[in-house]
C-alpha cells in the first residue's frame, strides 16, 4: 500500500538555539514515514538551487520525491523554538491540482493551493485555510489541528471548549475524525458519536519545532494506512511525537518507546514568574515568558506586569502574596540577581516547584539550587513545558 505526501520544503532557522536546516511540514513527515514497509511519494515546492539537497534527502530516506520548481525556497525564521516563526523569500500564490489518490497525507502550503481528490485524506491545515476552500474532496477526512487552528477554521474564535469546537468541524467539513491539540493539555479525538482524551508523554527535553508534522504523519500511518481507530492512532502519535521532541530521530520508531503519560490537567496552574527586568531585553524576556506561559493555560502572576514599579515596602508584601498563592516559580536566572535569587529561595522554603531556566550560570553557582530540589534547565523550551506539565 503506498501514501502520497503534500506538504512544503522549506528551510527553518533559530537564533537560539542556533539552528538551520532544510525540512518543512512535508520533507519532514516523508522522513518520518521512511523505512515502514509502504511507497511515498511526495509533492513539493523547490527553488532550483536547492533541488538537489532536496532529492539528495529524498533518496536517503527512500522517498520518491517530486518537486516543482518555484522561484526561492521559503525560509521561516524562530526567534526559539517556541516563536512563532516569520517567514521570508518570495512567497508565490499558485493553484494546482493532483490526480486521484488512495491514501494522502495533506498539508497546507505556504506558496500554492493544490486540488485534489483521494479516498482517505488526513489533512493538517498549516496555513490557516480548511479542506473544503482548498476545493479538495475525500471520501474518509481527518484533520489534525491545534487549538488555534481549531478556533480560525470553526469561526469560533472566541469559544474555548475543544468538544464543541470539534463537533462544529466534524458538521462543516464532513469530516470521520477531528483531532484538536492542545499543548500540555494533551489531544482531543472528537468524531461523531464519540470523544477520547489523549494524553502527552513526558521527555527529559523538548524540541518542539516539527512536532505537529509528526504528530499528523504518525496519526496518518495509523489510522490511514494501518486502518486502527483512531483514538489509538493518536495515542501511537502522542507518543511518536515525544520521541522526535526528545531525540529528533527519523525515522519514528515503529513501535514507539513505552512512555508514562503525564496527568490530565485539571485546573491552570498558578505560576510565579520571577527574573530581572531592569533594562529592555530582560523586559522583552520576561514579557516573552509571560506570553508562552499564558499561551499554554496557565495562570501567571508577573510583578513585571502585576505589581509595577514602586517602593520596596510597597512592592515586596504583593511578591510574597503571589508566591504563597501560587503553585510553583518560574525563574529566569539570568546571572545572579539577588531578588530573584531571594524568590526562589522564599517559594521553596514553602516546598512549591521551582523550575529554573539559567543562562550565563556556572554548574558551581546552581550547587544550592540543585541540592534542594530545584528543577534547573538551560534549554527554554524544556523548561516552559516543565513548568506546565
Amino acid at each position: 500500500m503506498g501514501l502520497k505526501i503534500i506538504g512544503g520544503t522549506y528551510y527553518e532557522e533559530c537564533l537560539d538555539p542556533l539552528d538551520r536546516k532544510l525540512a518543512g511540514s512535508g520533507l519532514r513527515a516523508a522522513c518520518a514515514l521512511a523505512n515502514k514497509g509502504i511507497e511515498i511519494d511526495f509533492l513539493s515546492f523547490i527553488s532550483q538551487k536547492d533541488k538537489e539537497l532536496a532529492e539528495t534527502i529524498c533518496n536517503s530516506f527512500g522517498i520518491n520525491g517530486q518537486f516543482i520548481i518555484s522561484e526561492e525556497t521559503i525560509t521561516f525564521s524562530y526567534k526559539h523554538p517556541l516563536s512563532l516563526p516569520t517567514p521570508y523569500g518570495i512567497i508565490e500564490n499558485r493553484e494546482f491540482s493532483d490526480k486521484r489518490e488512495e491514501n494522502l497525507l495533506f498539508y497546507g502550503l505556504k506558496e500554492a493551493n493544490i486540488k485534489t481528490e483521494s479516498n482517505y485524506v488526513v489533512y493538517d491545515p498549516q496555513n490557516g485555510i480548511n479542506f473544503r476552500d482548498t476545493g479538495s474532496k475525500a471520501n474518509h477526512l481527518a484533520l489534525i489541528l491545534n487549538k488555534k487552528e481549531s478556533q480560525l477554521i470553526s469561526k469560533l474564535t472566541d469559544e474555548t471548549d475543544l468538544e464543541l469546537i470539534g463537533k462544529s468541524i466534524i458538521a462543516s467539513e464532513n469530516a470521520e475524525v477531528v483531532v484538536i491539540k492542545n499543548g500540555s493539555h494533551g489531544a482531543l479525538v472528537i468524531e461523531p458519536n464519540s470523544i477520547n482524551y489523549v494524553p502527552i508523554f513526558k521527555t527529559t527535553t523538548i524540541w518542539p519545532i516539527g512536532s505537529g508534522d509528526i504528530f499528523s504523519a504518525a496519526f496518518a500511518l495509523k489510522w490511514m494506512i494501518e486502518r486502527l481507530p483512531a483514538k489509538d492512532a493518536a495515542l501511537y502519535a502522542s507518543k511518536s511525537t515525544a520521541d522526535y521532541c526528545e531525540t529528533r530521530v527519523l525515522p519514528i520508531p515503529v513501535n514507539a518507546v513505552e512512555r508514562k503519560p503525564l496527568e490530565k490537567l485539571i485546573k491552570q496552574k498558578r505560576i510565579y514568574l520571577a527574573g530581572p527586568f531592569f533594562d529592555m531585553g530582560q523586559r522583552w524576556f520576561i514579557n516573552e515568558c509571560r506570553n508562552i506561559l499564558l499561551e499554554f493555560d496557565n495562570n501567571v502572576f508577573s510583578p513585571l506586569h502585576d505589581s509595577g514599579f514602586g517602593t520596596p515596602e510597597s512592592i515586596a508584601p504583593q511578591n510574597i502574596d503571589a508566591i504563597e498563592k501560587s503553585d510553583l516559580i518560574f525563574a529566569i536566572l539570568n546571572g545572579k540577581d539577588p531578588g530573584t535569587l531571594f524568590e526562589i529561595g522564599f517559594a521553596r522554603a514553602l516546598n512549591k516547584r521551582a523550575v529554573i531556566f539559567y543562562e550565563n550560570v556556572s554548574q558551581e553557582d546552581l550547587f544550592m539550587l540543585v541540592g534542594t530540589g530545584c528543577e534547573c534547565f538551560s534549554d527554554f523550551s524544556t523548561a516552559i513545558y516543565s513548568a506546565s506539565w
